[in-house]
């Protein structure tokens, strides 16, 4: 079998691009020591500095074969689903929401540099942790200039933005994603994120949307409180591993 075919790679363009050298994803979630040893060669073969693995964590062929061959274990990735009904909003006075606009991405920015440190990017300390945070400030600049369907925010009154949440509907609007959540440090423990969740869920559901996913970390245990307190329940468990070829100059 030819090496391409075992090894199961893509070079991916965006995350390459910004961080300023070669990133590839290994498809599949297993690993084995042919298919791992395949996965080596093609990544040195095309210059990767950087080879990202989501891995079913019930395999321990690949837990041992992941260990064997360098990959370091980065995240536990934990994704959540909720049949969408009525939200319960959350009557928190002190905050208000609306919808994102063009003159709050600067202090959205700021909030998302500092807001998303539980990532496997913050992590692996291999990532210069100034392009970790740009990560999330151009994610969320992306969300606000399209990529999500919607952003809301939430501010008090002339305070600018506080914190925010995007959300993304599948094509048929069967199902819908929360994707971003975000809160300023001075905020948290306060029922923003609350507030923001139940927004989303409300957005989601008058969309006509059935179900609703999210993602967060094992380590992130505050954001798993949060959407459990809102009916959420574990759907899946992966990990991330990342194998480096040549680690960048920090």
């Amino acid at each position: 079998m030819a090496v391409e075919s075992l090894a199961r790679c893509s070079l991916l363009e965006w995350d390459s691009s910004f961080f300023g050298f070669p990133i590839a994803q290994l498809a599949g979630e297993t690993l084995s020591e042919r298919s791992g040893r395949a996965v080596l060669k093609w990544s040195k073969a095309n210059s990767v500095r950087c080879l990202y693995f989501l891995a079913d964590p019930n395999s321990a062929e690949t837990s041992e074969w992941a260990h064997r061959l360098d990959f370091k274990f980065v995240d536990v990735r934990v994704e959540l689903s909720l049949g969408v009904g009525a939200p319960n909003m959350p009557n928190v006075q002190e905050f208000a929401l609306r919808a994102a606009q063009p003159s709050d991405i600067t202090a959205l920015q700021t909030i998302a540099r500092e807001a998303h440190q539980d990532s496997r990017f913050f992590f692996d300390t291999n990532f210069p942790r100034a392009r970790a945070e740009e990560l999330f400030a151009t994610w969320i600049v992306k969300d606000c200039e399209g990529r999500a369907d919607k952003v809301f925010i939430a501010e008090r009154k002339n305070s600018g933005p506080l914190g925010y949440i995007t959300c993304n509907l599948s094509k048929d609007s069967q199902t819908g994603r929360i994707s971003l959540v975000g809160v300023a440090a001075e905020c948290r423990g306060r029922g923003l994120g609350k507030m923001l969740v139940s927004q989303a869920l409300e957005w989601i559901r008058s969309a006509g949307a059935q179900k609703v996913f999210v993602v967060t970390q094992a380590r992130n245990v505050a954001a798993q409180r949060l959407y459990q307190a809102a009916g959420f329940r574990t759907d899946s468990v992966k990990v991330w591993y990342h194998r480096w070829f040549e680690k960048p100059s920090l």
